[in-house]
């Protein structure tokens, strides 16, 4: 069922030894030498190394083509099923690249070659199916038929290239054991055989020479493994002690985390061999663990590039490595795992515990990939492959019987569809404080962890969860370590003007969000009062207004549904709404551990009893509720108001103008406007509500000044506050326009008032005032030289007379409404409560 093989290097020639020139053993996979076209690329990438270099060429077989192999087996094992169309498919292909790559005087020797090997192809195919099985040793006497197809092949392409160029079969230079599919290699004779036959090469001569096969002391054929054509490389780079060995591959070289669950996975420039052996034991597709022990040992570099981007850096991997701030570079993982679990209390201090655990499950090749044992001793947890779960159940009750039936070990169980968890990094061990930082960000996004494991070198953290949870496992921590990064979940209620700004903002602002604030503000939520969207990865900042429309019907009590069940990490709702259902919601958020940013005054000024509640749901949550904009759109007034007293500084009054709107309105008076024009010009222009009654009744800065008196401990209710209202009293008109015929009846007072304050020296203003415990809000005659006076438009000013602060207020001005500020005012908000949150 399989060939022995002699020594073979085709077209071998010694010749005169030019010395010890450097070495580079150069690999390619089976996507690098997919079509005849990229076999070309790889021919061309050979040949761009500098000429004193001695040129080593590892493939694997053409892409594909091992997959082939592996359904013609399965077809084989069949009856019903014929092999026949899979091997005239894996002909052709060899043929049409053949007749494509090689020069003319080559193809016939080519085909001949090509010939021999389909002809084996059957034989074994054939034997597989009469018997009805394929052993371990045919099946790998199968898998080599593609290395050995392509290899010389491959070499006849450097030939037609204008390279001197041979192939060598590695089963003649590679010596392993007989533990077909994963042999072991024999390191003295693969040495003495590799250097015998390749070390005093002319340097102008390429080796082609198979990978990921090899062969056992008795000429039959072995493979490596899985990545055994890296694994050929590196042996080869160790045994002609190489100055490098590069592997070419598909991807831009070892990446931070598998793309398939972090798509904002990056290359990483420097590893550790160390570190690169704990990223391949924990799931790194790129590499193998063994494909670092050859070169590790010589400390030889190994470079990992893409064929198809060659101009990207790739991964180097040396005894040195790069630090980088955070000391974990890279987020691994194993799927396909199962939690086996030994627990009872007659196992404290019984010596020999763990051993019979390992050596029971090594007698039945049941490998463990971890293991943990409680400090109390009561309990053993191991990490083994899910189709093993069951077998070691089994094996360990076998084992443990006497003691079960003791009571001694009280249960033994498999916890299935498990994931292990890995944060890699060799600088973690000077480092304190990142196993903690780690599992605070799993807590954070409400990952559940079921055993954790810390290597002795320190070069790993390792954690088990639930396979439904490893996806939101892997890209929390990868934002929180490789990328350095707050993230953040943002759900909208309210994308009016104000809330659609702030989507644009947020698309505007993203990437240097990222780069200079180190923040991923990610929106999952959108919603206003017909329809909304939910999704926990993500909505597109570019299309979710237009999205919007095509969403479901609105439902709050589905959506906070969905906002506990989501388990995200730093969920925050933000509210651009006026609406008093929203405002009624905060505390059901807050008790959820979301946070809340707002610039709905509503909440804030309900009675006591809700807003304490408001206040102790935040504290006790650890969550962060903020709410500048409620006062001053983007003006800090609120934060310096709070910075205040909390430095101990005693705030005595607090004074100013807190509408935009007002503020246009009296600016435009002392221009002697006609009042009703004002107010309707004002409407026009967007400065006021939809109903502009709402903003000359007052109730928009009494709201504000009742939020800064509560910042202040007062417990004080809006009925506490003497305002004064435009408006005649039992003035009611439905419509702005019914309004603005109505205040033309007020035009004369108006003006009266703004002469008489004239010939006074002084200037008509709506403003809110807070001293001694009294709240009034009204309109007030100030002095022309007063910072009240000297505004623009509508600007609002707010002074904070303290101790500190005494002869000259601390004085806040600027732009007190409007899209652009209240928008960027949300969003200084949701940074701060996505930086504040645990």
């Amino acid at each position: 069922m399989s060939q022995e093989v002699k020594p073979i290097i085709s077209g071998f020639w010694m010749g005169q030894s030019p010395g010890h020139n450097p070495v580079h053993v150069i690999k390619f996979g089976g996507s690098s030498v997919n079509s005849p076209v990229h076999i070309k690329r790889a021919v061309s990438l050979v040949q761009d190394v500098t000429e004193n270099v001695q040129r080593v060429v590892v493939v694997s077989a053409l892409g594909g083509i091992t997959d082939k192999l592996l359904e013609a087996i399965d077809a084989a094992l069949n009856p019903n099923d014929i092999p026949d169309g899979l091997v005239e498919t894996i002909r052709k292909h060899h043929q049409e690249a053949v007749e494509a790559l090689t020069r003319r005087e080559d193809q016939p020797a080519l085909c001949e070659q090509h010939k021999a090997l389909w002809l084996e192809l059957d034989r074994l195919l054939s034997g597989i199916g009469l018997l009805g099985e394929c052993t371990a040793r045919t099946r790998d006497a199968v898998m080599s038929i593609g290395e050995r197809a392509s290899a010389p092949m491959i070499a006849a392409a450097f030939r037609a290239a204008g390279e001197a160029s041979f192939d060598v079969d590695a089963r003649s230079i590679i010596r392993t054991d007989q533990n077909y599919g994963e042999a072991n290699v024999d390191d003295d004779v693969t040495v003495r055989l590799i250097r015998s036959s390749l070390q005093d090469l002319p340097r102008h001569r390429i080796a082609v020479i198979t990978g990921f096969i090899a062969s056992a002391a008795d000429g039959t054929t072995t493979t490596l493994g899985r990545s055994g054509s890296d694994y050929t490389a590196t042996i080869l780079g160790r045994a002609l002690r190489a100055e490098r060995v590069v592997i070419w591959t598909d991807v831009d070289g070892v990446l931070s985390a598998d793309p398939r669950d972090v798509p904002e996975a990056f290359p990483l420039a420097r590893l550790s061999y160390t570190e690169a052996a704990e990223m391949a034991y924990f799931g790194a597709r790129v590499l193998h663990p063994r494909t670092m022990r050859p070169v590790q040992e010589l400390g030889i570099p190994l470079l990992i590039k893409n064929t198809f981007n060659p101009s990207a850096a790739g991964t180097l991997i040396s005894s040195e490595s790069r630090a980088v701030d955070l000391r974990v570079k890279a987020i691994s993982t194993i799927r396909d795992v199962a939690v086996v679990m030994l627990e009872g209390g007659g196992m404290l201090g019984v010596p020999g515990i763990a051993a019979r655990v390992f050596v029971s499950l090594a007698e039945c090749k049941i490998n463990i990939l971890m293991i943990a044992q409680a400090s109390s001793e009561q309990s053993i947890c191991l990490v083994v492959r899910e189709s093993d779960a069951d077998a070691a159940v089994e094996v360990l009750r076998a084992t443990f019987a006497a003691e079960l039936a003791r009571g001694d070990v009280s249960r033994i169980f498999a916890i299935p569809r498990c994931a292990v968890v890995s944060a890699v990094g060799a600088q973690m061990r000077h480092h304190p404080g990142l196993a903690g930082r780690m599992f605070a960000t799993l807590g954070r996004s409400r990952v559940n962890v079921l055993s954790i494991a810390q290597g002795a070198a320190e070069t790993n953290i390792s954690a088990v969860v639930r396979d439904d949870e490893v996806r939101r496992a892997v890209r929390a921590l990868h934002e929180a370590f490789p990328l350095a990064r707050i993230r953040a979940h943002v759900c909208l209620l309210g994308p009016g003007r104000v809330g659609a700004r702030l989507i644009q903002i947020m698309r505007e602002q993203h990437e240097d969000l990222l780069e200079r604030v180190r923040l991923n503000l990610r929106l999952v939520g959108l919603a206003n009062s017909r329809t909304m969207l939910w999704n926990a990865d993500g909505l597109p900042l570019d299309t979710v207004l237009k999205d919007l429309a095509d969403g479901r019907a609105t439902n709050l009590d589905w959506l906070v549904e969905q906002l506990g069940a989501s388990r995200l990490e730093r969920l925050i709702i933000v509210d651009a709404t006026a609406s008093e259902d929203v405002a009624a919601r905060y505390p059901d958020f807050l008790e959820l551990g979301l946070g809340v940013v707002t610039a709905n005054k509503l909440a804030n000024t309900r009675d006591l009893p809700f807003y304490h509640r408001l206040q102790r749901a935040a504290r006790r949550r650890e969550v962060s509720y903020r709410y500048e904009t409620t006062v001053g759109a983007g003006l800090p007034v609120i934060s310096t108001l709070k910075d205040l007293a909390r430095s101990g500084d005693k705030i005595n009054r607090i004074e100013g103008i807190f509408s935009g709107t007002l503020a246009y309105v009296f600016n435009s008076l002392d221009r002697g406007e006609p009042f009703s024009n004002i107010v309707q010009r004002a409407h026009a222009l967007g400065f006021t509500e939809p109903n502009p009654a709402d903003d000359l009744r007052g109730e928009d800065v009494a709201r504000k000044l009742l939020i800064l008196a509560r910042e202040l401990g007062m417990n004080v209710e809006r009925k506490d506050i003497h305002v004064e209202s435009l408006l005649p009293e039992g003035l009611h008109v439905e419509g702005a326009d019914a309004l603005f015929v109505a205040l033309q009846e007020l035009d004369s007072d108006w003006h009266d008032r703004v002469a008489t304050a004239r010939t006074e020296g002084k200037r008509l203003r709506y403003m809110a005032r807070l001293e001694g415990g009294e709240l009034h809000v009204g309109v007030r005659a100030v002095d022309t030289t007063s910072s009240f006076v000297r505004l623009e438009g509508r600007e609002n000013v707010i002074a904070f007379h303290t101790d500190r602060y005494c002869d000259t207020p601390m004085i806040i001005q600027g732009p007190g409404a409007g899209l652009d500020v209240t928008a960027a005012g949300l969003l200084a908000d949701l940074i701060q409560a996505a930086e504040l949150m645990p």
